[in-house]
């Protein structure tokens, strides 16, 4: 069986989708997923976000509002981190009330002053097995090289922590 050495630390490309059962996942706490930020139509097969952006509508200068799936593109851009440029941008939407709620995916990436940010501030879900992300192509390109993390914004904390504790360890920000 072949497994891509390049599956989320490749510089080649930085498409590489959420897998259907997380997203089935991610329904069951939002509801719907209004926006899909960092998307493709690809994706979007089974995403199925009511509204999405691909990297060609550039979802960085776009507004974001409602229930959203955040699963950024990976690597750097200009010296910085795609994860953490992302995830300031949704907690800029979340903070200002446009983002309802959200779920974003990311590495776990302890160590580094945005992951800390997020995972002391909102529940996270650190996910047991790394994830088999879905490849451009649709083929299951290998697993992850890296842990994943799953964070929730919003009021659903316990919806969150009951439906994600099924796929690894729900932490809560202390009070």
């Amino acid at each position: 069986m072949k497994q891509s050495m390049q599956v989320l630390t490749s510089q080649l490309t930085d498409e590489w989708y959420t897998p259907p059962f997380y997203i089935t996942l991610v329904e069951q706490v939002l509801t719907v997923i209004d926006l899909d930020p960092a998307s493709s139509e690809k994706a979007q097969q089974w995403i199925q976000a009511r509204r999405y952006f691909t990297k060609e509508d550039n979802g960085l200068i776009q507004t974001w509002w409602g229930k959203v799936f955040l699963n950024p593109p990976y690597g750097k851009s200009e010296g910085k981190s795609n994860q953490a440029i992302w995830a300031n941008r949704l907690l800029k939407f979340y903070e200002k009330g446009l983002v309802e709620e959200a779920i974003l995916l990311i590495n776990s990436a302890h160590g580094y002053k945005w992951y800390e940010s997020l995972w002391t501030r909102y529940p996270v879900c650190c996910v047991r097995e790394r994830i088999h992300f879905v490849a451009v192509d649709g083929s299951i390109d290998g697993q992850s090289k890296k842990a994943q993390t799953f964070v929730y914004f919003g009021r659903n904390i316990t919806r969150f922590q009951k439906v994600f504790s099924s796929i690894g360890r729900v932490l809560l920000p202390e009070q």
